[in-house]
C-alpha cells in the first residue's frame, strides 16, 4: 500500500473518530432541546426520539409567562452588561499600562496581580461577604458586579494583545502630537477588536453562568440571577422534566448568540497568537 493510501485511510479514520467525539459531546444539548418541545409523557420513551412525536409549544409559554423567570432574565442581563462595561473599561486601561508605559516596579505588580488567580474562588467568599456586609452591599447586585469587574486575567490576555502591537505605530501616534489616552484610544484599541471580543466572551460566559456568587450574596427572590433562578424553577416543577429544559434551552440563548456573533473575532485571536508564537 502506497503512502498516499495509508495518510488518506489515516485521515478518514481520525475524521470519524472526531465526528463521533463531537456528536457524542454535542447530544446531551440537542437531547434538552428536543426535550423542551415534547410533551411529558414522552420525554423517557426509549428508545430516545430526537424529533418530538408531538411538537409541544406550550413549554415555553409556561416558562415565560407563568413562572418568574423573566424576573431572573432581567436580572442577569443587568448584572452581567454592568459587569462586562466596567471590565473592559478596567482590563484594556491596565493591560495598555502595563504593555506601553514604563514605570518602577511594574513587572513586580504584574507578577502580584496574576498571583491572584492562584487563589480560589472560595477562599474569598467569607472574607468578602463579611466585608460587603460592612458596605451594605449584601443582597444587592453590586455584591456580583464589583468583584466581576477586576480580571487578572482579563489584563493578562490583553497585554498579551497589546504587547503583539508594533510599538512603532505607538510611536508615530505620540509624534503626531497624540498623548496615551488618544492613542489608546484611536491606536491600540482599533487593532485590538479580536483579543477585546474573546475578553467579552469569556467574561460573558463566567458572568452569565456564576453560580456561587449569587447563591452567596442574593437573599430575595426577586434580585436572583438565571442560574440561582433555574434551580428554584427546577425544585418548583418536581420531575416535570420537559419544563426544566425549555427553562435551560431558554437560559442558553445569549451564550449562542453572543458566540455566534462573535466567533470570527474569537477565532482570530487564536490564529494570531499561533502566528505570534
Amino acid at each position: 500500500m502506497s503512502y498516499k493510501k495509508r495518510h488518506l485511510i489515516g485521515r478518514i479514520i481520525v475524521t470519524v473518530i472526531m465526528v463521533a467525539f463531537g456528536l457524542l459531546c454535542i447530544f446531551p444539548f440537542i437531547w434538552m432541546i428536543s426535550t423542551s418541545f415534547k410533551n411529558e409523557v414522552d420525554v423517557m420513551e426509549f428508545p430516545i426520539r430526537i424529533i418530538p412525536k408531538v411538537w409541544n409549544f406550550t413549554n415555553y409559554h409556561e416558562v415565560w409567562f407563568e413562572s418568574n423567570f423573566p424576573t431572573y432574565y432581567l436580572n442577569s442581563i443587568k448584572v452581567t452588561a454592568l459587569t462586562l462595561l466596567g471590565d473592559i473599561i478596567l482590563t484594556t486601561t491596565a493591560a495598555y499600562a502595563f504593555a506601553r508605559l514604563r514605570f518602577r516596579g511594574k513587572e513586580v505588580i504584574f507578577s502580584l496581580y496574576l498571583a491572584t488567580m492562584m487563589v480560589p474562588v472560595q477562599v474569598m467568599l467569607l472574607p468578602k461577604y463579611i466585608y460587603f456586609g460592612e458596605l451594605n452591599l449584601n443582597n444587592t447586585h453590586w455584591a456580583l458586579i464589583l468583584p466581576g469587574i477586576f480580571s487578572a486575567f482579563g489584563v493578562f490576555l490583553m497585554r498579551g494583545f497589546f504587547e503583539s502591537i508594533p510599538k512603532e505605530m505607538s510611536e508615530a501616534a505620540c509624534i503626531d502630537g497624540a498623548g496615551h489616552f488618544r492613542t489608546f484610544l484611536q491606536v491600540i484599541l482599533p487593532l485590538a477588536k479580536p483579543g477585546i471580543t474573546t475578553e467579552i466572551l469569556f467574561a460573558f460566559s463566567w458572568c452569565w453562568n456564576d453560580y456561587i456568587n449569587p447563591l452567596i450574596f442574593l437573599n430575595s427572590d426577586r434580585l436572583l440571577t438565571l442560574t440561582i433562578g433555574l434551580q428554584r424553577f427546577q425544585e418548583s416543577s418536581s420531575t416535570h422534566y420537559a419544563l426544566i429544559m425549555a427553562g435551560a434551552t431558554v437560559s442558553l440563548l445569549p451564550l449562542i448568540v453572543v458566540f455566534l456573533f462573535a466567533q470570527r473575532y474569537f477565532i482570530e485571536s487564536f490564529a494570531n497568537v499561533g502566528v505570534k508564537g
